[in-house]
């Protein structure tokens, strides 16, 4: 078996825990390489002809990872070393303990979509790629809010001043969509949301839309406005530009050893959502 291990290079001890992995895994005669997430998007050849791949950081690291791996079908597994670890699979102090249910095919794998964009200009082509989370539109360092036409299969739906839009992925309505009152997604459903931030004057409502639909923002701004993709890449817009999105022929692949409904306990957990059926009384006073 052949399996990677990317790191998060701002975490000594992220690093620290995939070399020494790796070295129970070449000890065990398994093919192993480890690297930096950071690397892995300027040369993903090292993921082509893996069977699994471990990523030790936080959510930003796995999606990175799960982009890269997307192409070549790999599945991908989170140790959580980050914050939050929606997405990961296992606590770092697990992970040790739990390998061998990976090593010996315990697992089950998640699919999940992805987005093609393409940012265009008068002039054509300007840039494009996958995003596993979400594509945001919006306003650059200034706080001014942009107009963004939305269109869906060419036809126009609204147009936002806001002070951006949001394209998601279920994986990316779990972020920033749901913390701009967006709707969540079961991960493994096909649909895109568009949500709009902080809308002025305009329409406040978030669309969820079918699998197959062509979504297009085009930027009007007098300012600065930018492009930003699972929010780990960012470009700036020009007044004019079209960004394209739809769902990509590629998915994301993730293995998990959580029971398969493992996603609402997880949402409820993160997002702070449990609440006692009984509340507590105040105490009685004094009669």
């Amino acid at each position: 078996m052949r399996i990677g291990l990317l790191y998060q290079p701002r975490i000594e001890a992220s690093a620290q825990h995939a070399r020494r992995v790796h070295e129970r895994l070449a000890s065990d005669g398994h093919d192993a390489w480890v690297g930096s997430s950071w690397d892995i998007g300027d040369d993903p050849e090292p993921i082509r002809d893996s069977d699994l791949l471990f990523t030790f950081g936080g959510d930003g690291t796995l999606l990175r990872a799960a982009r890269a791996a997307a192409v070549y079908g790999v599945p991908c597994t989170g140790v959580n070393y980050g914050r939050i670890g929606f997405l990961t699979e296992i606590r770092a102090a697990d992970f040790d303990e739990r390998l061998p249910e990976f090593l010996n095919s315990d697992h089950w794998v998640e699919e999940r979509v992805l987005i093609d964009w393409i940012r265009s200009s008068s002039a054509g082509w300007v840039s494009g790629g996958l995003a596993a989370g979400d594509v945001v539109a919006g306003r650059g360092r200034m706080a001014r809010v942009v107009e963004i036409e939305v269109l869906v299969d060419g036809a126009l739906l609204t147009t936002y001043m806001a002070d951006g839009v949001i394209v998601a992925t279920p994986t990316g309505t779990t972020g920033y969509t749901q913390a701009a009152h967006g709707p969540v997604l079961h991960p493994e459903s096909r649909e895109l949301a568009v949500t709009p931030i902080a809308p002025f004057l305009t329409p406040s409502n978030a669309m969820v839309l079918r699998a197959g639909a062509v979504i297009e923002l085009v930027v009007h701004t007098t300012h600065e406005a930018t492009l930003s993709i699972d929010g780990q890449t960012e470009q700036l817009l020009d007044s004019g530009d079209r960004i394209t999105c739809r769902i990509s022929e590629h998915l994301a692949r993730f293995a998990r050893v959580q029971p398969r409904g493992y996603f609402y306990a997880t949402l409820a957990e993160k997002l702070h959502w449990r609440v006692p059926r009984e509340m507590p009384r105040p105490a009685a006073g004094p009669s």
